[in-house]
């Protein structure tokens, strides 16, 4: 059975260059860079308001808002619409630890924000990974009532971009097909974890040593959003090859 796309290589295993990613970077959909800027932004620093506000802000351009649990919500000028109280049902689930976690994070590591996913030596890293993993298993266990569907759940796909909205330096935001094809696992700390492995490898493969946020002209970004854009960039490969 064939593994996981590389989502930094090619179908070769060498890896894609790093103007090649810049040039993903650049193409990528202007309103989906900006939304995701403005929550890395925001997200330095986590409490309520900005938790709320940065699901409210990313959940919309993922399409995320037409039906489930997130039906509704979107941000109005500085006020909230959160329908089915499903940001309330996150946060009283998650935040108390997503607001530690940030603290510890800040306090206790000197690597750049940006990339504290690749830069923590293994053990810590992974002990982090496993921490976002235990609120994510948290998160897709909340479920609300909504007027279409009655009581709803919290999808995988939700869940991961719950945490991608509010700890964007580490979370990855995954949708139905890189669940299914990309990825082809069914445990978030896994995807972390390649996710993490990956630019590692990818990087130790460019000399002098390329970091991946370098392609990213806009100094306001994180290894993970880079890195989604060429997961995203990956699934049109995906059915390419399942309709030969």
């Amino acid at each position: 059975m064939q593994g996981p796309i590389k989502i930094l290589f090619h179908e070769d295993r060498e890896p894609i260059d790093p103007r090649c990613i810049r040039r993903f970077v650049n193409a990528f959909s202007k309103s989906y860079g900006e939304v995701v800027r403005e929550i890395i932004k925001k997200s330095e620093r986590l409490n309520e308001e900005v938790f709320k506000f940065n699901i409210a802000k990313l959940m919309p351009p993922f399409k995320m808002t037409r039906v489930g649990a997130f039906h509704g919500v979107k941000t109005h000028k500085k006020h909230l619409c959160d329908p089915n109280g499903v940001l309330d049902r996150c946060w009283e689930a998650v935040g108390a630890e997503l607001e530690n976690l940030k603290v510890g994070i800040e306090n206790n590591t000197s690597v750049k924000r940006s990339r504290v996913l690749v830069d923590l030596s293994p053990k810590p890293r992974e002990d982090l990974i496993q921490k976002i993993d235990k609120l994510f298993q948290k998160l897709i266990r909340v479920n609300v009532m909504t007027e279409k569907k009655g009581l709803t759940n919290i999808s995988p796909v939700g869940a991961s971009k719950v945490l991608f909205a509010v700890i964007p330096e580490i979370a990855l935001p995954v949708d139905n097909i890189q669940w299914k094809l990309v990825f082809k696992t069914k445990k978030y700390h896994k995807i972390l974890s390649v996710m993490a492995s990956e630019i590692d490898e990818w990087e130790k493969k460019f000399k002098p040593k390329k970091d991946l946020e370098k392609v990213d002209p806009n100094p306001n970004t994180t290894l993970p959003a880079i890195y989604n854009i060429m997961a995203m960039s990956a699934r049109p490969l995906v059915r390419a090859a399942r309709a030969r």
